[in-house]
């Protein structure tokens, strides 16, 4: 049975309106309602640890990470193997660092990142993580193990936007939602706790496109029965997604 894809678009803002408005204009249908938001923390002694050339390695996991990063950074950013996690936070990567930027070819998560062979020989490598307060374990441990010594610079966290889960919920029935862009564990959980519970089997048979085999194991747990896989959280790769394959998961 062939689905046309009717969208929810939960990215952080102004993400979800930039690309619920581009999958609109494909020929889409999608609605942007960002579940969470965002804002700075300061680590200044992380900070200037950065700024002083310790780290070999220094691995961003979000755009975000690397956004809020920059607003504290008055000097260029210091010579180090740089890696990002996707294709979104490489190209911001790149732009902040004016350095060349290593990512994963297909797997966009931790374990992507854990593929590449600059960081299977690390043993006594300093290694910093920038992230949102919370965030990938698998990540450090994993490090860890192979002999690194792991620091984190969170430069950001997620706070809970207040919502009306009936409202939405009804709003988005009316629209004949079918399917939900999610960006991260984080959203994910986010939208399985504002839905209300006489709304289960709505949600369960929504089409969930995530960006990696960690947020659809987590989808799977929490009850989503057709997951789908996008190859990128990059706007334009989405939305030729939708144009080439209509979506469809079934």
């Amino acid at each position: 049975m062939i689905i046309e894809p009717r969208l929810l678009v939960t990215r952080f803002a102004p993400h979800a309106e930039r690309l619920a408005n581009s999958l609109n204009d494909s020929g889409c249908f999608s609605i942007a309602q960002p579940l969470l938001t965002v804002t700075e923390l300061d680590d200044p002694k992380t900070l200037d640890t950065f700024l002083s050339g310790y780290y070999d390695y220094v691995i961003a996991v979000s755009g975000n990470a690397v956004r809020y990063a920059q607003q504290q950074i008055n000097i260029d950013w210091p010579k180090a193997c740089y890696l990002a996690v996707g294709q979104s936070t490489q190209n911001i990567l790149n732009e902040v660092t004016v350095q060349d930027v290593l990512c994963p070819l297909t797997r966009f998560d931790s374990e992507g990142l854990l593929d590449l062979d600059e960081l299977k020989s690390i043993k006594n490598k300093r290694v910093l993580i920038l992230r949102g307060e919370g965030g990938r374990d698998l990540l450090e441990t994993t490090l860890i193990e192979r002999g690194a010594k792991v620091d984190f610079f969170q430069t950001y966290k997620r706070i809970k936007i207040d919502l009306n889960g009936h409202e939405l919920v009804n709003n988005w029935q009316q629209a004949s939602i079918n399917g939900a862009i999610i960006s991260s564990v984080e959203i994910l959980n986010q939208l399985f706790m504002l839905v209300p519970k006489e709304y289960t089997s709505w949600i369960d048979e929504l089409i969930f496109y995530v960006p990696s085999e960690r947020v659809a194991k987590q989808a799977a747990l929490l009850g989503a029965q057709h997951i789908v896989l996008l190859p990128s959280l990059h706007t334009d790769q989405i939305v030729e997604f939708f144009k080439v394959n209509n979506g469809n998961c079934i």
